[in-house]
């Protein structure tokens, strides 16, 4: 390849479009400065908010982001690689790699495109109904491990599943428990959204506020009422629902995964209402590899597989495969005993 190329690319990233970068950092709250700064620089995390990093199509590197680096490694395997050349470097999804991939990956870098995302195809033919999985894998299990999964089954949706609904059933709501210490279900108004927009406004932006509002609207003109909790939150109101722990307890996603709460077990051992997480996140295992967990904003409350992770994003309508598989895997404390 032409070095006069690699040059080029090099020279795009210190040499931007400043109106470009300006309207860019404007359009997304950033400080404008019409030049590539920290904040700019951090594009693709900001972008993805406090949802699980989706894997990106171009993340050359694996560190879930994709910056400058990315874009050289392409390069350099262009250059100097004698065999196949790994498909995750398909940064514009072409379906081949080549330097108008390292191009892309700029444009992304500095605000000119979106970045693309892994999506795996999933015919209709093959999906199943995970619900009803879940429910034969409960069966052989103890009546308090059937009870803490079928709490919270009904407020999943299956990413998988044929018809998907036009809404969550459940809200990803930031610092919200499902259940309160009375055992109360919390339900989130149009308010509640409105006020964590200003608040955290990183947790609402990509159409997930208009979805949330909507969502409210939609089920409002039903007689219904949408339920909300974070993924710490629905494992803290749960646990609180069935007295299992005192009524005012509360605490993060890590905390749940260690003790007092619970132990660390081998991913092998999972049963029913065992808890499973990843840094900053957590979820309850329902059995047959199927996961109770609220995702975020654009998904909700989704009962994802245990392994080969996907979401439904419900602002772009499509099936998201997720960076970030569950690596972290613990049982209660009071199911210990139990069993």
């Amino acid at each position: 390849m032409d070095k006069s190329i690699i040059a080029a690319l090099s020279a795009l990233c210190y040499a931007p479009d400043r109106e470009g970068l300006s309207k860019f950092q404007q359009d997304r709250g950033l400080e404008v400065t019409g030049e590539p700064n920290g904040q700019t620089r951090s594009l693709l995390t900001l972008l993805t908010c406090n949802d699980p990093q989706e894997a990106l199509l171009g993340d050359a590197d694996g560190d879930g982001r994709l910056t400058v680096k990315d874009a050289s490694k392409i390069v350099g395997s262009l250059l100097f690689s004698r065999g196949e050349i790994d498909e995750a470097f398909d940064a514009d999804g072409s379906g081949k790699v080549d330097i108008k991939d390292a191009a892309f990956l700029l444009q992304c870098f500095l605000g000119r495109a979106t970045p693309k995302t892994q999506a795996p195809p999933v015919p209709a033919a093959t999906a199943d109904d995970a619900a009803e999985q879940v429910l034969l894998a409960l069966s052989g299990v103890s009546p308090l491990r059937r009870q803490l999964v079928q709490t919270l089954l009904p407020f999943a949706i299956d990413p998988h599943g044929e018809k998907v609904l036009p809404y969550p059933k459940s809200l990803y709501i930031w610092g919200a428990n499902l259940f309160s210490s009375q055992g109360e279900l919390f339900y989130p108004t149009a308010m509640t959204v409105e006020t964590l927009a200003l608040k955290k406004p990183a947790f609402f932006t990509a159409g997930r506020r208009e979805l949330m509002l909507l969502a409210l609207q939609h089920a409002a003109a039903k007689g219904e009422r949408l339920t909300g909790a974070d993924c710490s939150g629905a494992i803290v109101g749960l646990w609180r629902k069935l007295g299992l722990w005192e009524a005012g307890f509360d605490a993060t996603a890590k905390e749940l995964m260690q003790a007092p709460y619970s132990s660390a077990i081998r991913k092998e051992d999972l049963l029913p209402g065992d808890l499973v997480g990843f840094e900053g996140h957590i979820g309850l295992y329902a059995g047959a590899g199927r996961v109770i967990e609220w995702v975020g904003g654009a998904y909700g409350c989704q009962l994802t597989r245990l392994t080969g992770r996907c979401c439904w994003s419900f602002t772009e309508r499509r099936l998201i495969r997720m960076q970030t598989d569950f690596v972290s895997f613990s049982r209660p404390s009071f199911l210990i005993d139990e069993d």
